[in-house]
């Protein structure tokens, strides 16, 4: 399927003009981008790190999964209106850029697994007494190997690793 007209849509935006005639405005969105992106892999590498109980051991993981939640789709928001704005200056040279696609369809992925398996795994972990908002105990067979949990972990680990990849080779190419 062709996507080009879409990206050429956007390079005759309104949305484009203002992004290619402010390089200021562009600078500010490029940093609430950047700091969104920093943002996000703090907040996956720590929940995803004390799965694998490699950091915070002392602090109930269910704490850690609660807390960078907010904050993962707070960062997804600003990292997707960001980039959108920042696309839109250079929409033309992206429609052939195999690298903008694989982060897209990367992103796509890591979005999707966050809002399916990796939360739902999560919250059946070993540890993790209580199920999310609720204070009943989970019965012993809801509650998941811990091989599982972190499988998932490095799963969530390497398809966010290959988005910050692509992303980044897409300046490179």
């Amino acid at each position: 399927m062709d996507l080009v007209f879409i990206f050429e849509w956007l390079d005759t935006s309104t949305l484009a003009d203002i992004s290619k005639a402010s390089a200021g405005v562009f600078a500010m969105v490029q940093t609430v981008h950047i700091a969104s992106m920093v943002m996000l892999v703090g907040m996956i590498l720590l929940g995803d790190l004390r799965m694998l109980n490699v950091v915070l051991t002392d602090v109930p993981s269910e704490t850690i999964i609660k807390n960078t939640g907010k904050w993962i789709f707070l960062a997804l928001v600003f990292i997707i209106l960001s980039g959108i704005y920042e696309a839109s200056a250079i929409a033309m040279k992206l429609a052939h850029n195999s690298f903008f696609f694989a982060k897209m369809a990367g992103l796509s992925m890591g979005i999707i697994f966050i809002l399916t398996l990796r939360g739902a795994v999560y919250r059946r972990a070993p540890g993790l007494v209580y199920p999310a908002g609720s204070s009943e105990v989970l019965p012993q067979s809801e509650i998941l190997e811990p091989w599982v949990v972190k499988l998932v972990a490095v799963t969530s680990l390497c398809i966010w690793l290959s988005v910050a990849a692509a992303g980044r080779w897409i300046g490179f190419s």
